[in-house]
């Protein structure tokens, strides 16, 4: 009698693979979203201070520069020219 032989491997082991990569998937999105949210609530993130600072350096040198340009003495006018020497005659 002959016995009939079926393939030992099984055609599930994409369906693993497939639903292993979602698994993986979801658990880096749900870490990225919920590390990064738990943190801008509590506190300003880095360039956020960073652009903080600079805008109030900038605005420090404005103030400054208007400051200086209010200190800046007036010049003095200039004499009034010498009177001109009357002409001399000869003679």
């Amino acid at each position: 009698m002959a016995v009939e032989q079926r393939p030992t491997s099984g055609g599930n082991g994409f369906l693993y693979f497939a639903v292993g990569a979602l698994i993986v998937a979801v658990g880096v999105l749900a870490w990225m979203f919920y590390n990064g949210q738990s943190n801008r609530s509590s506190e300003e993130t880095a360039i956020e201070r960073v652009a903080d600072s600079v805008s109030d350096a900038a605005d420090d040198i404005g103030d400054s520069a208007r400051d200086a340009t209010r200190n800046i003495p007036q010049p003095a006018p200039a004499p009034a020219p010498a009177p001109a020497a009357p002409p001399v005659t000869p003679g």
